[in-house]
């Protein structure tokens, strides 16, 4: 019987959940789900096997949804097998990043932890948000780094 997989994010301006579908696509389709934390408040955890589980980086942070999933869930994703990502842009920062935006005991559990890359889409930012961006990382356009190389890793831990 083929293993069910539950894709679980949040998203700010669509990069995480293309990772999510990305991740959907490379296991296959079948038996995997994906749900959006903003849209999904309540999902059945027992009805899943592996979890994926991400977020995106925002000001060194990840979505509250994320932590709060998470924490809520904890027992029940702890009988499961699990992998975590991030997508973030502040490469220096990327293994604090990462490691900060999950429950430390979910972290050391999870057999696959990944920062994804990201982008800065700045047709989807709004005025502050653009401001900060090019005040902190000198970008000024829209710019893409997914690393699909770490989604493929992803992808395969949880074969």
């Amino acid at each position: 019987m083929k293993m069910k997989t539950a894709v679980i994010y949040a998203t700010s301006h669509g990069t995480t959940q293309k990772v999510a579908e990305k991740i959907q696509n490379g296991l296959g389709g079948e038996g995997i789900s994906t749900f959006n934390l903003k849209t999904n408040k309540i999902i059945d955890l027992s009805l899943y096997d592996n979890v994926v589980i991400g977020g995106s980086i925002h000001a060194g942070s990840v979505q509250g949804s994320v932590k709060e999933f998470c924490k809520k869930n904890m027992v029940d994703l702890l009988q499961k097998r699990i992998a975590l990502f991030v997508c973030a842009m502040n490469e220096p920062e990327y293994e604090q990043e990462l490691k900060g935006a999950f429950p430390e005991m979910l972290f050391n559990y999870a057999v696959c932890k990944k920062v994804v890359g990201g982008e800065f889409n700045f047709d989807k930012m709004n005025f502050l948000e653009r401001v900060i961006v090019k005040k902190v990382s000198g970008i000024s356009e829209t710019t893409e780094k997914i690393d699909h190389a770490a989604i493929d890793e992803i992808v395969a831990a949880m074969k």
